[in-house]
């Protein structure tokens, strides 16, 4: 299996889409995946705290935000994870959100080590 910048790239994220987004800045995208890792403890903390208060309402917002973030990094299977969050709480469904929730972090530490990589292997050019 090819170990290059190909195999950063899947149906569940998309590094060309996110290099075209920040017009091939890898400062520009240094400062966004920096940007990331401070507000995404938080981000996941507004749903887990929804979650625990079964606040269909601030459930479907904060899950709303974390997908605007994920598409914003072509992170394509987070953002679903969100969406699908997002669609429980407009249903004022709790119903598999804490599996739902789980599933996204995962997702999320998987994409900031692949950001990571991506800015590695760019700035070694």
């Amino acid at each position: 299996m090819n170990q290059g910048s190909n195999s950063l790239n899947s149906k569940d994220f998309d590094p060309q889409t996110l290099l075209d987004r920040v017009h091939g800045d890898l400062n520009l995208l240094h400062e966004l995946v920096d940007l990331l890792a401070v507000e995404a403890p938080g981000m996941l903390g507004r749903i887990e705290k929804a979650i625990q208060h079964r606040s269909a309402s601030e459930l479907e917002k904060a899950s709303h935000t974390i997908k605007g973030s994920m598409l914003q990094f072509s992170a394509h299977k987070a953002a679903d994870i969100a969406l699908q969050l997002e669609e429980s709480a407009q249903a004022n469904s709790m119903a598999g959100s804490q599996i739902l929730l789980e599933k996204l972090r995962r997702e999320i530490d998987v994409l900031q080590q692949t950001l990571r990589a991506m800015l590695q292997n760019g700035s070694s050019h």
